[in-house]
């Protein structure tokens, strides 16, 4: 065995461990050097320039192992032998545009470029998954992605695939070729949500949600400890003392000597950012278990001042819409005629960026903190709000993921509904 034979059994060691469903394709999937940069496939074996497993293991890079999934993707989505007389390059970016989406569905955790990311995005809110569609998108809408986004998922050499114009005429064994490789991509998860997704980029679907009228202690706590205590103009009838009121009435002809305060000192929210998470993985039956909470909540009584500033964004992977509101009719009247839109890729760093967006323009003066609501599959941001953040995830659909240090999370006990989940 030659030194790049072992890095590249301990690179697959380390995908089996990441991704155990991949056991069978990575168990097949053999390594040659050959006459690329810095990696390709000839439709059997993942190739490697000479000496680049060494070089970039011994550094510590990861490059080795995002190049091996990367070629075992196209090898299982069949990529090099499906050309069949379209445009190369444009080909090419299409099937590195699959193999991002595919691999994003088996590590929604891992880390995206800037590119690769907003990419993604646009082909998720087209509907669009494979390689085949995204040539025909890119070929009708050729404007749709710049050219950073275009090259976001470029990291192989596809120069090796132009020896495999005719998959119908290689030799079908099922140990490493081209077409084993495919009949075991039943193993890869789907690029996109199998079900109708919660809306479009621009469009979305309107239902009204019922409010959970049950007692949430944790949450309640919570929106508490985001209050803050001011003067709340009403009639304090505390503070109001009727001995001296009716003594007036008595021996002053009517007339009361003291009048009811007209304010009072009381804890309550009078800023708050509330975000749910309206991406595809978000099914109608979860965001109504969100709102149902919210809602419960904040139309109790002695929850909000008179008036006061309420900011419900809704995000996929970008801010979607961005309802105010600033009394509790307008929230009533809200929630009975809500839409949602959204239905693309989870990412929460936007909605971050647009509420500081709206902090530094003055729309939030004393903003104590952010709800969240999502099921927590997303991509963070790196450094800390000048905020408290709050993930909120339902008991049903609540996984332990890891959050960063200064994220806080809330889980609300909720029954799943019953059957399959209605999407919206």
């Amino acid at each position: 065995m030659t030194a790049g034979e072992r890095v590249f059994s301990v690179v697959r060691g380390r995908l089996y461990e990441r991704l155990p469903a991949l056991a069978l394709p990575l168990g097949r999937l053999p390594c040659r050097e050959a006459d690329v940069t810095p990696a390709g496939t000839d439709g059997r074996a993942a190739l490697f320039a000479p000496g680049f497993l060494e070089r970039e293991f011994l550094t510590g890079s990861e490059l080795p192992e995002r190049l091996t999934l990367h070629l075992l993707l196209h090898l299982m989505l069949g990529h090099p032998h499906s050309r069949r007389g379209r445009e190369k390059a444009l080909w090419d970016t299409a099937c590195d545009l699959a193999v991002l989406l595919v691999r994003h569905a088996l590590l929604p955790q891992e880390r995206e470029s800037p590119a690769a990311f907003s990419a993604r995005c646009k082909l998720q809110a087209k509907k669009t998954g494979r390689a085949e569609d995204i040539y025909a998108l890119l070929q009708a809408e050729p404007e749709l992605l710049t050219p950073d986004e275009r090259q976001s998922a470029a990291l192989d050499d596809h120069s090796q695939w132009e020896t495999m114009r005719a998959a119908e005429r290689l030799p079908v064994t099922g140990e490493g070729d081209e077409t084993g490789f495919q009949a075991l991509g039943r193993l890869l998860p789907q690029p996109l949500p199998e079900k109708p997704a919660i809306g479009t980029g621009t469009g979305g679907a309107v239902f009204s949600i019922k409010p959970d009228l049950r007692e949430s202690a944790p949450f309640a706590a919570v929106l508490r400890e985001l209050s803050e205590t001011r003067e709340n103009r009403h009639v304090s009838g505390e503070e109001f003392q009727y001995a001296w009121y009716l003594y007036g009435l008595e021996h002053c002809g009517g007339m009361p000597l003291i009048e009811p305060l007209e304010y009072s000192e009381e804890r309550r929210l009078r800023e708050l950012a509330v975000v749910i998470d309206t991406s595809a993985s978000c099914s109608r039956s979860l965001c109504a278990g969100f709102l149902g909470e919210l809602a419960g909540l904040l139309d109790r009584e002695n929850l909000f001042f008179e008036r006061f500033n309420l900011h419900v964004i809704e995000c996929d992977c970008e801010v979607q819409q961005d309802t105010r509101l600033t009394t509790l009719d307008e929230l009533s009247g809200w929630l009975q005629s809500m839409t949602l839109h959204g239905g693309g890729g989870t990412d929460f760093r936007p909605a971050f960026r647009y509420i500081d967006g709206l902090i530094e323009a003055g729309e939030f003066a004393h903003l104590q903190g952010i709800l969240y609501f999502t099921d927590g599959y997303g991509v963070f941001p790196d450094a800390p709000p000048a905020y408290r953040a709050i993930f909120v995830m339902l008991q049903y659909r609540y996984e332990d993921i890891d959050l960063p240090p200064w994220a806080e999370k809330l889980v609300l006990e909720a029954e799943k509904p019953k059957g399959d989940e209605a999407w919206i």
